[in-house]
């Protein structure tokens, strides 16, 4: 398959800001029994265990997209920076609340368009690949 590229507008004017919040008691979701939307998709840097980030990945989904509601043409957050703030018990394993504070700039996606490769093997059996652009 030849591969889809696409033009990005960033709407650089007004900032986009959502917060999520998942609390945690032992290891049940508290807060799960309400509709909770989320962006669906988006993968977290982390240096933590899977399991440990849970909470607050899915908190960062809430956020987003609360973020993105506020902006219904956009199709993605540019730039998100988030705040991630976590309050537990003293002993840490009864009760976690992770609170995330996202903003952004709103995006749309504009001018889709496939573009076709060409993969040349050179006399040093290096792989080269040339891009020929569709008019």
């Amino acid at each position: 398959l030849d591969p889809i590229k696409a033009d990005i507008e960033v709407n650089q004017e007004e900032k986009l800001t959502g917060e999520g919040v998942v609390k945690y008691f032992l290891c049940f979701q508290l807060n799960g029994l309400k509709e909770q939307k989320m962006v669906e998709g988006v993968t977290y840097s982390q240096s933590k265990a899977g399991l440990m980030n849970r909470g607050q990945n899915k908190a960062r989904s809430i956020a987003a997209y609360q973020a993105l509601e506020a902006c219904p043409d956009c199709d993605v957050l540019v730039h998100p920076k988030y705040e991630v703030t976590v309050n537990k018990s003293p002993l840490g394993i009864l009760f976690r609340k992770y609170t995330v504070r996202v903003s952004g700039y709103g995006a749309k996606y504009k001018n889709f368009r496939t573009e076709k490769e060409i993969k040349i093997i050179g006399n040093d059996n290096k792989e080269y690949i040339v891009i020929e652009e569709n008019d």
